[in-house]
């Protein structure tokens, strides 16, 4: 990094990462967690965003000059106040999902976005007591500074559902206060899934729910370091195993999505890193902000999947010769089935960059109804794409033999018994391609991208709830001028 320049090489992330103090838990505690296959994959992820940001092809919406520090910034930590900084951001995200699927550090921007916004409700609604937004800005600055990629943990494992927090017989499965000193508080509890929480520097954490006066305590936002005293962080899904065929894409070979849970054991919090503390009242407004912002991410992220599977469905059926029609079935159609919702979803997008709104904190903020809609179209369908996916390539994809049979001279003739289909392509090309299908649809991690696309950033419900809530008033005025037709209708 230089004066101009705050922007780390991915050699500098990595280091970073490595200087960290262990505290990572697989089946064991891993005291070289980078050297972790699995782990050093999903590194991978966010080491794009550092090398595409000193790339000069893509500079301009990677990168951006910050308010704050008058440098040149990675654009996931900058705070959006125009519409072109949303605009920017969407392309940023897509062009990562188109390489990656998951392009993760949107958690951690969006959980900045959120904060500036929330803190400066909190102090205004204070009447300016409480100091939370300068605290915050402080802290933003030290993230651009350092060019950090942080996460957010925001889903706390909740226990009971139909019980508070208060009343959970595991309290620790919220994250609360459990004491408050001059000098901060310390916290415990559980958050979980975290995203590229095992392999970042920063931990952001943000209350998930709304909560009442008895639930207070759970009222909470704080940053600490991600090898702070009392933290742990486990790595999930143990039948998630790396790929490491020849044949494999670059996906499974060089890049994989790791979520962790994050475990605070009384871990202490300096009030300057203290950005909502008991205010339960303001709870859900951190989260619902969190939630739009996640939501909008999703508007970008989700058009490259559905853009992937496209261009998957449409050359399986050039490899297999099931190109156009074929009996009581049509191949187009079904590409279109699986297109027309990035169409929809991208459409979502611009209309809520269109009818986005500049806050009380500077920051802009995209509309909540097209955001959650682009959201809840994109999870809706998702599934349909899949099984669309699946239909189209056949039951290759997952009973596929062992790639190195294909260069075993004894067992290649057979091979190509079971791999030839059109004239001209290659078998190699041939499994590549039910490779990278199984992976999508048929792997621990296919199975992770559409748990995701149900439940990150909320789930359905959540999300129609919020585009129901913002969207009485206009339907009010839908009952209104129907009452009004019906009635003049003399």
């Amino acid at each position: 990094m230089d004066n101009q320049e705050s922007l780390k090489t991915p050699k500098e992330y990595m280091d970073a990462l490595k200087a960290l103090k262990p505290n990572i838990i697989k089946d064991r505690l891993l005291e070289k967690p980078c050297e972790d296959e699995d782990i050093q994959k999903g590194a991978n992820v966010v080491a794009l965003s550092y090398e595409l940001a000193r790339d000069p092809k893509y500079k301009d919406f990677m990168t951006v000059k910050s308010p704050l520090n008058g440098k040149i910034i990675n654009r996931f930590n900058h705070i959006p106040l125009t519409k072109d900084d949303l605009r920017k951001k969407l392309k940023m995200i897509k062009t990562l999902a188109s390489e990656v699927f998951c392009a993760q550090r949107c958690v951690g921007g969006d959980a900045l976005h959120a904060l500036h916004v929330g803190t400066y409700q909190v102090d205004k609604s204070n009447k300016f007591k409480t100091d939370y937004h300068q605290r915050f800005l402080k802290y933003l600055r030290y993230i651009q500074d350092n060019d950090i990629a942080p996460t957010a943990a925001v889903t706390d494992a909740k226990g009971d559902r139909s019980l508070p927090p208060h009343l959970q017989e595991e309290k620790h499965s919220n994250v609360f206060i459990e004491e408050e000193t001059d000098k901060g508080i310390y916290v415990s509890g559980v958050k979980i899934p975290i995203t590229m929480s095992l392999y970042t520097e920063e931990i952001i954490a943000l209350p998930g729910l709304q909560y009442g006066e008895k639930d207070k305590d759970f009222a909470v936002a704080f940053a600490v370091p991600a090898d702070a005293e009392g933290v742990e962080r486990y790595v999930l899904g143990p039948d998630v195993t790396s790929l490491h065929g020849e044949y494999s894409p670059t996906h499974g070979l060089k890049y994989l999505n790791k979520e962790g849970m994050i475990i605070f054991n009384h871990v202490f919090v300096p009030k300057e890193r203290v950005f909502l503390c008991g205010e339960y009242r303001f709870a859900a407004t951190f989260a619902n902000l969190f939630a739009s912002l996640h939501r909008f991410s999703y508007t970008a992220c989700k058009p490259a999947i559905y853009d992937i599977m496209t261009g998957t469905a449409m050359l399986i059926s050039d490899y297999n010769g099931t190109k156009g029609e074929y009996f009581l079935s049509n191949t187009s159609e079904k590409i279109f089935e699986i297109y027309k919702t990035s169409i929809i979803v991208r459409g979502m997008a611009q209309a809520a960059v269109h009818s986005a709104k500049e806050t009380e904190s500077g920051a802009i903020f995209p509309d909540t109804i097209f955001a959650n809609m682009g959201k809840y179209i994109s999870s809706e369908y998702f599934h349909e794409a899949i099984r669309i996916l699946q239909d189209m390539s056949g039951g290759l994809p997952p009973n596929l033999p062992y790639g190195e049979l294909l260069k075993d001279e004894k067992y290649r003739p057979q091979m190509k018994k079971l791999l030839t289909r059109k004239k001209g392509i290659p078998i190699e090309d041939q499994y590549k391609l039910n490779e990278f299908i199984r992976v999508l649809v048929a792997s621990n991690e296919g199975g992770l991208l559409q748990f995701g696309s149900k439940h990150g950033g909320g789930n359905k419900e959540a999300e129609k709830v919020a585009i129901y809530g913002n969207s009485l008033r206009n339907m009010s005025k839908c009952k209104k001028h129907v009452h009004k037709m019906v009635m003049n209708n003399k």
